[in-house]
């Protein structure tokens, strides 16, 4: 299975983040609406940066990191448990707001036919009918990769939208790199990077490792506040080959 890389001028690595600058913190979160279903989605009024992957990859904790609460996302210990798109907005110290979507997670066995039917409907008429989404964050295990599952919507979020908008770009973030030391999370960043053949961020809620850097980068997509340089890093370099999904390797998932 493989997949364009996706169009870009240079490398898309972020420098390590130094200084304090405005907008790195959120000052006021909160929660503004649920849809089980297309005409339930709230009225589409500014940049909206969405966020997906398999149940269980630890999208909650990510984004109660992201935006510095504690429980804004509910987490759970029951993979697959949602089943709406739930809306989140979040306020910088600069004032600038961007809506943050979190997506239900897939790859759920457990899940009957017809609710996987109705999952594919309501995301698919979210990221292909959604006017002012900019981007899509997809969260990947450090540790698995790339899965079959994660290509597959990597495909449908790259094909032909049904609305009139800019070219989204999609954001790879390799979650739970406290699950391995940290002297392996370089090696392992930039072994995913080559295997994808695209930039991957490397993110832990449990260490905030990561939070600054991702958060920069989705003001800067959303064109809110100041633009962020973005230079070379050693192992980040777009790879002529195509996306392709990585091998499981060690552990298991575990469950945040």
């Amino acid at each position: 299975m493989k997949l364009k890389p996706p169009k870009a001028k240079g490398p898309a690595a972020l420098k390590p983040v130094a200084a304090p600058k405005p907008g790195d913190r959120v000052i006021e979160a909160s929660f503004l609406a649920g849809a089980k279903a297309r005409d339930q989605f709230p009225p589409p009024v500014m940049a909206e940066i969405a966020f997906a992957g398999r149940s269980n990859v630890g999208k909650s904790s990510l984004l109660n990191c992201l935006t510095e609460r504690k429980n804004l996302v509910r987490t759970s210990s029951t993979p697959g448990c949602t089943r709406q798109i739930s809306w989140f907005q979040a306020e910088s110290d600069d004032h600038s707001i961007i809506h943050l979507i979190d997506l239900p997670g897939y790859g759920y066995a457990k899940r009957s036919k017809s609710e996987r039917v109705l999952w594919g409907e309501l995301i698919d008429g979210y990221l292909l009918g959604r006017t002012t989404l900019r981007s899509v964050v997809l969260l990947i295990d450090v540790r698995r990769g790339l899965e079959e599952d994660d290509a597959e919507l990597v495909r449908m979020i790259e094909s032909p939208p049904t609305v009139t908008r800019p070219v989204l770009e999609v954001v790879l973030v390799a979650t739970k790199l406290d699950k391995l030391s940290r002297a392996e999370h370089k090696p392992r960043l930039q072994e995913l990077s080559r295997q994808i053949g695209r930039p991957v961020l490397g993110f832990s809620a449990e260490a905030s490792i990561g939070r600054v850097a991702l958060w920069r980068k989705l003001r800067r997509i959303a064109g809110v506040g100041y633009r962020e340089e973005e230079a070379p890093a050693e192992g980040s370099q777009l790879q002529s080959s195509q996306l392709q999904v990585v091998p499981f390797r060690n552990e298991p998932a575990q469950g945040t």
